[in-house]
């Protein structure tokens, strides 16, 4: 097994709106089927893309709202401004898709099981393998999300002062007109730049593409690896059931892990040991290990499992010597695990020296942000990480 070749497999734009996302699949499929580990292929219903679709739909609202302010329409404007926080809260937080439906293909998520005799728990280990190219990286991106409450605010607040400009006509004055105009053009303008965050990518040139290489193809491979070590009897799992699960669809809202959860429990069936996840995210870039103390979305946010920390903490140092560190928030597939009342936590490397968390979704994640040498501990702290269960 080379560890490069699969890297370079997968270090390959495969956005959730491209063939090249089931190339993607395909491929590990067929790796895995080489090395004789089995696994199952869960299919479901893909959004791809769903942050473009929100992003212009967003920007059409605040224009809408816009026009019914200057014509006088206080009803109007305030449904449309009501509907900009409930359709981000429907699509997000609730996982309900009132809009992102409108465009649908079939999804892939690939899970491996390794099943222990008498088992008295189950660790999963999940990374996806899509990858997604943004107008701006993740850092850029925060700074614009930060201002949607006070966007939201400012919209129902003119929705509403809208009522009053109807009713008393002292309210009517030209330059109370105008602030309220000028308002809803401060709107427009700032929902213009989230849909540049949500769905920009479509002014990227094909030969502008993320690779996705450290986000999130070395996690990816690393769970790759583990699989076949585990299945190769070099990892000693002892009672401890070993899930795998490779999603797709979480650069596009964790539409893949919610998937797979949501199948999980659909069937009725409660979990007969208890569950925790650990979660890949940015793994194999210089640095040590690190973990994100919380995990979510939108509104709501998660804090990481303690004990999990201190476990793969202690499977970090064994291994390399170093201390795992922290990091205060990540969005990723950690966080369905989290609501569904499951222990998880996400851990990656720190990527210093070089980028850290910046820079992603854009052509600067490639190859050449990947230490070999430090993925590879990373793969042995997770062995670590399951051994550890059979001494305590």
């Amino acid at each position: 097994m080379d560890l490069a070749e699969i890297l370079a497999h997968l270090s390959a734009p495969r956005p959730n709106h491209s063939q090249a996302l089931a190339e993607t699949a395909a491929y590990i499929k067929t790796l895995l089927t080489g090395w004789g580990v089995p696994f199952v292929v869960q299919e479901f219903t893909l959004r791809p893309y769903m942050q473009l679709l929100l992003g212009a739909s967003m920007l059409v609202l605040a224009i809408l709202l816009f026009v019914f302010v200057l014509k006088r329409k206080p009803l109007a404007a305030l449904i449309v401004a009501l509907a900009i926080p409930l359709v981000l809260i429907l699509e997000f937080e609730l996982f309900i898709p009132v809009i992102t439906a409108l465009v649908t293909k079939g999804g892939e998520n690939i899970i491996v099981n390794f099943t222990a005799a008498n088992p008295v728990r189950e660790i999963v280990f999940a990374a996806h393998y899509d990858s997604k190219t943004d107008f701006w990286d993740h850092i850029q991106r925060s700074k614009v999300y930060a201002f949607i409450p006070l966007a939201v605010v400012i919209g129902l607040a003119v929705a509403i002062f809208a009522f009053f400009v109807k009713r008393y006509a002292v309210l009517r004055k030209k330059a109370i007109t105008a602030v309220t105009l000028v308002l809803c053009g401060i709107v427009i303008a700032y929902w213009g730049l989230v849909f540049l965050g949500f769905g920009g990518y479509i002014f990227i040139p094909s030969d502008r593409q993320s690779f996705g290489s450290v986000d999130d193809g070395s996690s990816v491979a690393a769970l790759l690896v583990l699989s076949k070590d585990i299945h190769d009897g070099k990892v000693d799992t002892g009672n401890s059931n070993i899930t795998i699960v490779l999603t797709s669809g979480e650069e596009v809202s964790l539409q893949g892990s919610h998937a797979y959860l949501l199948e999980r429990s659909g069937k009725g069936n409660k979990p007969t040991v208890p569950i925790s996840t650990v979660n890949l995210e940015l793994a194999g870039q210089n640095g040590p290990m690190v973990y994100w103390k919380k995990d979510g979305q939108f509104l709501k946010f998660y804090d990481a499992d303690a004990g999990l920390a201190e476990r793969l903490g202690a499977a970090w140092k064994e291994v390399s010597g170093t201390d795992m560190e922290s990091r205060p928030a990540i969005t990723d597939d950690a966080q369905r695990f989290l609501s569904a009342g499951i222990p998880a936590i996400t851990v990656g490397n720190s990527g210093l020296p070089g980028l850290g968390e910046g820079y992603f979704h854009s052509t600067l994640d490639n190859t050449g942000r990947i230490n070999p040498d430090n993925l590879k501990l990373m793969i042995k702290s997770l062995e670590r990480y399951i051994e550890g269960y059979n001494s305590r």
